[in-house]
């Protein structure tokens, strides 16, 4: 049983004064008998004596192989953390005063790293398992909830540890075994539980993190293909800050139709450097089988490259389109369609020019199009704009673009549209408008707008 600690005073002077006599032995961990330079924790180990963490037995060893108790765990990672160690009866059965390690576990119990069992007890001389040490790492040190997907086949969501053994492995604290198992249900031993308290009071003794993707969202690993809509945005998430340098041309997606290759250009929230969003509305086709590569030629920021490459396969869905109305105006036909959804409303709005001459049109930036839908709604003021209209991110020239709409010729323009929460009445229609130039100059405009209401096709 570990020996019960001495006042800090008192310990320190006692330190000194055998430091002063004799240092270590060469080669062993802060002079533990048992503890060599050959030991696989051996850094981890010395750590930790020279921190007063943890001391050993009186006969000068630490017995690194053997297993680790609950009382013993509570122990070290109170003298880690600088709990209260004064000797006193617990809210457990098991745990009164007279228990090595009382003030600790006491400690341990107001600070929510320690809870017990259902019949009230502690079981300070039971031995810790590798999802005790998740629970009591993860709680000891408030880690962040990892996102990462879960690699080991031994663990589910319906497990206890199973988001602390996320969250150590995703920091590199546990890293698992080769067989992609974490072993929950396997004893820890007195060396291995110093490794892990180690790692998570010291980063530098955790290995190379490994630089993965945790989660793309509205994805889960192993699906064979996804749906979703052109506006979806999706976020990758990886466990390490992203060389945004290395994005381009590194992710990219391949229509299955024709193998034709779309570089997309991930949006950087510098805020979230572990993080990049991908628009797939830059594809803008509906009802089209897509697939997203993210290869291993990402990178960190510590220029680790990714080391499991990612292959989403994904379908965009295609809307109903059962609001449909076609107008002629101006010498320009209008052909409209609607998908309407409690959530959003496609508009599909193609403009044809149906005169023999050409029709001159203008945008008002270099991502204007000359056309555009939105959502309107009637006031005591006229037509007013409401809602929102989802839009691709992308640089764009603040010029006014000159166009000019060629005989028989058209051009179309596809618009995702959000209703308002509090819609404004139940008049709500859309507005196509196309922005008709002059002859006599494209910088002043006749525009042609059109009202739709959302009354379905009988």
């Amino acid at each position: 049983m570990e020996e019960e600690p001495l006042r800090k005073i008192y310990r320190l002077g006692v330190l000194l004064f055998f430091f002063c006599l004799a240092a270590p032995m060469a080669g062993l961990a802060a002079g533990f008998k048992d503890v060599s330079k050959l030991y696989t924790f051996y850094d981890e180990v010395n750590f930790l004596s020279s921190q007063q963490i943890i001391t050993g037995y009186s006969e000068g060893i630490f017995k690194p192989d053997l297993q680790v108790t609950r009382a013993e765990a509570a122990i070290m990672i109170g003298r880690a953390l600088g709990f209260d160690d004064i000797p006193r009866d617990t809210k457990f059965n098991d745990v009164t005063a007279n228990v090595t390690g009382s003030g600790y576990i006491a400690s341990a119990v107001e600070m929510g790293i320690i809870t017990g069992y259902h019949d009230n007890t502690y079981r300070p001389y039971e031995h810790v398992t590798r999802g005790q040490m998740a629970i009591f790492i993860d709680r000891a040190f408030e880690l962040l909830d990892s996102n990462q997907s879960n690699k080991f086949h031994d663990i589910s969501p319906r497990m206890k540890a199973y988001q602390s053994i996320l969250n150590i492995h995703a920091l590199g604290i546990a890293n698992g075994y080769s067989d992609n198992t974490y072993r929950p249900d396997i004893t820890v031993t007195r060396g291995q539980f110093s490794a892990f308290l180690a790692r998570a009071l010291e980063p530098s003794f955790r290995g190379a993190l490994t630089f993965a993707v945790e989660s793309v969202s509205g994805w889960e690993e192993g699906s064979s293909i996804v749906e979703t809509d052109i506006d979806t945005e999706w976020v990758i998430k990886f466990n390490d800050e992203v060389d945004w340098q290395r994005l381009y041309k590194h992710i990219y997606v391949v229509r299955e139709s024709n193998q034709q290759v779309h570089y997309i250009h991930p949006i950087i929230d510098y805020n979230h450097p572990q993080s990049v969003k991908l628009l797939l509305g830059q594809l803008y086709e509906f009802d089209e089988t897509y697939t997203l590569y993210i290869t291993e030629d990402v990178q960190s920021t510590s220029g680790n490259p990714l080391s499991e490459p990612v292959r989403i396969k994904f379908h965009t869905n295609k809307p109903e389109f059962d609001v449909e109305k076609s107008v002629e105006q101006d010498g320009v036909k209008f052909d409209i369609m609607l998908d309407l959804t409690d959530e959003k409303v496609f508009a599909k709005v193609k403009a044809t020019n149906i005169t023999s001459g050409p029709i001159p049109y203008v945008g008002f930036s270099g991502c204007d199009p000359g056309i555009s839908a939105g959502l309107s709604t009637e006031s005591v003021d006229g037509s007013v704009k409401t809602g929102s209209k989802w839009r691709l991110s992308g640089s764009c020239t603040p010029e006014v673009p000159q166009y000019s709409l060629q005989p028989g010729a058209s051009i179309e323009v596809v618009e995702v549209l959000y209703p308002p929460e509090q819609p404004a009445g139940k008049n709500l229609y859309v507005k196509v408008r196309f922005q008709r130039g002059t002859s006599e100059s494209h910088s002043t405009f006749n525009p042609i707008d059109i009202s739709l209401s959302f009354q379905k096709n009988e």
